[in-house]
């Protein structure tokens, strides 16, 4: 029989392996697309890593879960997205795949919310069959395009994990403040940057809204009403009548749009072109990647709109 103290002493390893004592592990968390995800990245720091479900070029508005995201999505604590009005696919999953909590950031009283609007050349067959617009709801969800809401998002990210997971609140709390502040000093940045931008643009979805309420920005037109629609022959010989006579200095495409569309509707046309990225698919995933694709955004703005079209 071992001595008493070695008993003691092998009871109190024990007790310091029992789950009771040790530290419980951070939260499980998966947030949907990257510009979110870069922001719960940050309130998680030094605490956890979230998991991405949307990578690279995936559209949140049609997409096919990979087996490894499925298993991460039914393992996980918490998901932190936008909403069904954005990623519809998801929006089905979750009655099969569901975790723990679901956050949809839309559903967050202090946002700010924008309704759906139709840019020109208004169209007859602008709605789908089903009579959805774009994003399957009369909002528009680009919520994050605004730095204002990307700080109520961080409120609202910062309360939920810290419920969630209540011994490590006072590192979501101050995560929080310090990310609060740098999005702070990003909006004041864009403002003084954009001040300088006049003129009229138009985008291939019209994705932009937030961008252009919160800074005085104005597109007059949207080469498609629908993300994933390819827009036909009439409406595109309307909208290069649309651009020669509101004489529109920029044309704004995104990364998975073809070039092709691009040469069609600027050729004679004194047009310049830059790609948006407003899902910040081209850029590391983690806490950088919101400002990254902020910056890479008003960049591309300031860079086409300041200079004389060619």
């Amino acid at each position: 029989m071992p001595p008493r103290p070695l008993i003691f002493l092998l009871s109190f390893v024990c007790l310091l392996m029992s789950p009771v004592a040790q530290a419980s592990a951070p939260p499980r968390v998966v947030v949907s697309i990257a510009p979110l995800h870069s922001l719960v990245a940050a309130v998680m720091a030094d605490v956890g890593q979230p998991h991405l479900l949307l990578r690279g070029g995936e559209s949140p508005h049609s997409f096919s879960l990979r087996p490894s995201a499925a298993r991460q999505l039914s393992n996980a604590d918490i998901l932190f997205w936008i909403g069904p009005e954005l990623e519809r696919p998801l929006a089905r999953l979750l009655a099969k795949l569901g975790p723990r909590q679901n956050i949809a950031m839309l559903g967050v009283s202090e946002l700010t919310i924008l309704g759906n609007r139709q840019l020109a050349p208004s169209w007859q067959n602008d709605k789908d069959p089903h009579g959805h617009d774009d994003d399957g709801a009369d909002i528009d969800p680009h919520v994050w395009l605004s730095p204002a809401n990307a700080l109520v998002m961080t409120e609202e990210i910062v309360r939920r994990l810290s419920a969630l997971d209540p011994d490590r609140a006072a590192d979501y709390i101050a995560n929080g403040a310090k990310l609060q502040q740098s999005l702070s000093a990003l909006d004041a940045e864009l403002a003084d940057q954009l001040a300088r931008v006049r003129g009229s643009y138009a985008v291939f979805h019209d994705a932009y809204q937030y961008l252009e309420q919160r800074y005085g920005l104005q597109a007059v037109a949207a080469v498609t009403t629908h993300a994933e629609r390819r827009p036909g022959a009439a409406r595109l010989s309307a909208l290069r009548k649309i651009l020669a006579e509101q004489k529109v200095r920029c044309l704004f495409s995104e990364p998975e749009y073809s070039p092709r569309l691009v040469e069609l509707l600027a050729e004679d046309l004194p047009l310049r072109h830059r790609v948006l990225d407003p899902l910040g698919a081209t850029i590391s995933a983690g806490p950088a990647n919101y400002f990254a694709m902020m910056h890479t955004l008003v960049g591309a703005l300031t860079d086409c709109m300041q200079q004389d079209p060619t």
